[in-house]
């Protein structure tokens, strides 16, 4: 029997003490996600079927009518619609409702103000040392992901709107970093939403580590401190697994694998080429920009517009790092130069 494409759900009590029915019954399995059928019209319902339905339901599974079918369930239950919960009409939760305002705002936003155009913007933000438009665009398009996606999905738009609200070192590698993989033809939610929360969490591990090892250059490491620096991947990961936040298996790479370099200088497994995601390699290198910049490498601030020039060059200084990939590094050096604004999405 071909199996049907719309559904209710109804109660075992609402089957009555019929043990025959002019409908046919299917079970809901949550696990797969699936129907199945359970009786066929004008089969018996026996004891023996009841015991099993029983054990179904009690296991979460749910019982439930072919859609077409409705009228002639109504008709033999003596039920009105109003009385079956599987046929009224589903309340729009709070959160459906505020994404549909987020998506009308983004939609005037875009009206007024024009699609974004990444390199221009970039190269504004950094005129003026300030990344605020593009931090609160990010935060407005996060606002609008599905709020039944993943719990990576609903998370990332959590924290963009709890935590998008200022110019920060953290918020600014958010934003970039999600406009670049965006510009890499990452543009779907979940991808998104993995470098979003992975940009977030990936230095989660330096809380459980040595102070002064974030007061101090990269550079200027030991061997030891080095050895310690590197763990801080491992150590984020552990953290997020031990608290029980729920990430995607792709987040939970990106967090991993963001320091892991394309011909395998990188850590903590030293992976190369395909066998690192490309979104780790994107927030890789937006970190190590903005790292490099900051004076996190070398002890020295450097202008980013010298940071992007070198990399471009390929000038070989102290600490720069330049193995993303071809892919991100064109990408790094079309949209980061300053010798021209080209739009990009």
């Amino acid at each position: 029997m071909k199996l049907p494409t719309n559904y209710f759900y109804i109660e075992l009590e609402a089957l009555g003490e019929t043990k025959i029915f002019p409908f046919h019954l299917y079970i809901f399995n949550p696990t797969n996600n699936s129907y199945s059928a359970f009786l066929h019209a004008n089969s018996p319902l026996t004891e023996d079927k009841i015991d099993f339905l029983e054990f179904i339901l009690n296991k979460g599974g749910r019982l439930a009518v072919d859609m077409n079918q409705k009228r002639t369930f109504l008709t033999s239950s003596g039920l009105k619609e109003e009385e079956v919960p599987g046929l009224k009409e589903e309340e729009v939760h709070d959160l459906e409702v505020a994404r549909e305002a987020h998506l009308k705002n983004l939609e005037e936003q875009s009206s007024t103000n024009g699609t974004v155009k990444f390199k221009e913007d970039l190269k504004n933000s950094l005129a003026e040392d300030d990344f605020m438009a593009m931090i609160e665009r990010v935060k407005h398009e996060t606002l609008t992901f599905s709020v039944r996606k993943s719990h990576t999905v609903s998370l990332a738009s959590y924290l963009s709107e709890i935590l998008l609200t200022e110019d920060s070192f953290i918020n600014r590698i958010v934003a970039v970093s999600y406009f670049m993989a965006k510009n890499c033809d990452m543009k779907d939610e979940e991808a998104l939403a993995d470098i979003i929360c992975g940009a977030f969490f990936c230095h989660l591990g330096m809380t459980q580590m040595d102070y002064k090892l974030t007061h101090k250059a990269h550079l200027e490491y030991t061997n030891e401190e080095k050895k310690q620096y590197k763990k801080h991947p491992n150590l984020s990961h552990h953290l997020l697994n031990k608290c029980g936040v729920e990430l995607s298996e792709r987040c939970k790479n990106v967090i991993f694998q963001h320091h892991e370099r394309n011909d395998g200088s990188g850590y903590p497994m030293e992976k190369t080429g395909d066998h690192i995601d490309q979104l780790s390699l994107i927030l890789g290198a937006v970190t190590h920009i903005f790292e490099y910049s900051g004076g996190f490498t070398t002890g020295s601030k450097t202008d980013m517009i010298t940071v992007i020039r070198n990399l471009k060059n390929k000038t070989f200084t102290a600490g720069l790092e330049f193995e993303f990939g071809d892919k991100i590094y064109e990408n790094i050096i079309n949209l980061l130069s300053t010798d021209t604004i080209e739009e990009a999405a």
